[in-house]
């Protein structure tokens, strides 16, 4: 059981190193005027509504209330950065072509089905909800498809490339900074501070209610962490880490405990503020095999990392690629 979870957790790794970033995007409700091409990868391209497409699904949240010039001159910092990701992403499914990796209808419609499951919507229910968020199903699907096929491409890569020895295990395990001990929660955290003012007091009530709403209606907490979170971990999207139970306040302690994995609290008070928390994993490690479990998950990902940025490199090495932005 520990190896399978172990296995689960590095395939997770993998498609987030391959991923890079969602890229489920929906439409921009900013109409573009011009499209032009920014990048070509051998006879590929990339378009400028392409850019911005992915740039205004991963910042929506920071972006949202923005104006369209504001948002233009906020997104223009972001191009280069979300440009050579594309480029990337492109790579890697023109890899899967030659390699003759696909991925069947029926994978995707599955995937689809998990979702519609999770949220415990009908079909026609997901694809309303779809077009309320700005996507049409068509381009989902087919996007949800891609990202699917780099998972795939991924899992070929470093299941070739990517292997731990035990006495990597062993040498590791008297370094690691995991140890035994007391069960833990990973935690992100958005703090929304009080004020001293009764009035502005109101205001940071009400702040905290709309940040609760929009997470409750889809928005991602990491990113609302970055943008409206008073706590020094708000940089880090709200991440805190693992953290026992003797860590906590004995407010945060009786609010995580009565969390599933992947859910999200309620706005609870403490002496600091408003609080809400995510709680993304909860995990003991009591026993030896459990550590050396950890231990192996911890080189994989490290290997993985270093295996993935070298692969990268080579797939640019084996095309033509211009950059014109």
């Amino acid at each position: 059981m520990q190896v399978r979870e172990a296995l689960d957790r590095f395939r997770l790794v993998i498609f987030c190193l391959i991923a890079g970033f969602s890229i489920v995007i929906p439409l921009s409700s900013h109409a573009i005027m011009l499209d032009q091409i920014v990048a070509l990868v051998d006879k590929e391209v990339i378009t400028w509504s392409d850019l911005y497409k992915a740039m205004e699904f991963d910042l929506k949240e920071k972006v949202r209330d923005m104006s369209g010039k504001e948002r233009l001159k906020f997104l223009k910092k972001y191009e280069r950065d979300f440009l050579e990701k594309l480029i990337e992403m492109k790579l890697q499914l023109m890899y899967a072509e030659t390699q003759h990796i696909t991925v069947s209808d029926k994978e995707v419609e599955a995937a689809i089905e998990d979702i519609q499951n999770k949220y415990s919507l009908t079909k026609d229910q997901f694809k309303e909800a779809l077009k309320k968020e700005g996507f049409l199903y068509d381009e989902y699907r087919k996007r949800l498809g891609d990202q699917i096929l780099l998972q795939k491409v991924g899992s070929v890569i470093m299941a070739e490339r990517v292997i731990v020895t035990e006495d990597e295990v062993a040498a590791r395990t008297k370094t690691s900074k995991l140890t035994k001990g007391p069960l833990k929660y990973k935690l992100r955290l958005i703090l929304i501070a009080k004020k001293a003012d009764k009035e502005e007091n109101l205001l940071v009530k009400k702040k905290a209610e709309d940040v609760y709403d929009r997470l409750m209606k889809g928005a991602d907490f990491r990113s609302m962490a970055t943008q409206f979170s008073d706590d020094a971990s708000a940089a880090a999207g709200g991440d805190l880490g693992f953290v026992s139970g003797d860590e906590m306040a004995k407010e945060l302690l009786s609010v995580v405990q009565g969390l599933k994995e992947g859910s999200i609290s309620r706005i609870f008070l403490t002496p600091n503020g408003y609080n809400i928390v995510q709680l993304l994993e909860k995990k003991q490690i009591d026993t030896d095999e459990k550590l050396s479990s950890e231990v192996r998950v911890e080189l994989l990902e490290e290997k993985a990392r270093r295996v993935h940025k070298d692969w990268i490199k080579s797939l640019k090495e084996k095309r033509f690629i211009k950059i014109i932005l």
